[in-house]
């Protein structure tokens, strides 16, 4: 014997789903920001690491081209 749901069952089960994929698409937004923020960090801190050792050899053109490159990373994320 085939058992028939009703509107009112079909509805609730589409809307768990609607809900479950919201959730879904909630903790993958919120889990590519950890990871940009992460690289992000990881970057800047590589760049600072690099100026410093410009300095330490007094190299101003690589001092010059990373404070470049980490005024762009600035101004691209923030």
């Amino acid at each position: 014997m085939e058992s028939k749901k009703s509107y009112t069952e079909m509805m609730k089960a589409a809307a768990m789903t609607r809900k479950k994929a919201a959730e879904r698409s909630v903790m993958e937004i919120y889990i590519d920001m950890v990871l940009h923020e992460s690289i992000l960090m990881t970057q800047k801190s590589k760049l600072l690491i690099d100026i410093d050792a410009a300095l330490d050899t007094k190299d101003k053109a690589l001092f010059m081209k990373l404070s470049k490159e980490l005024n762009e990373l600035n101004v691209s994320y923030g």
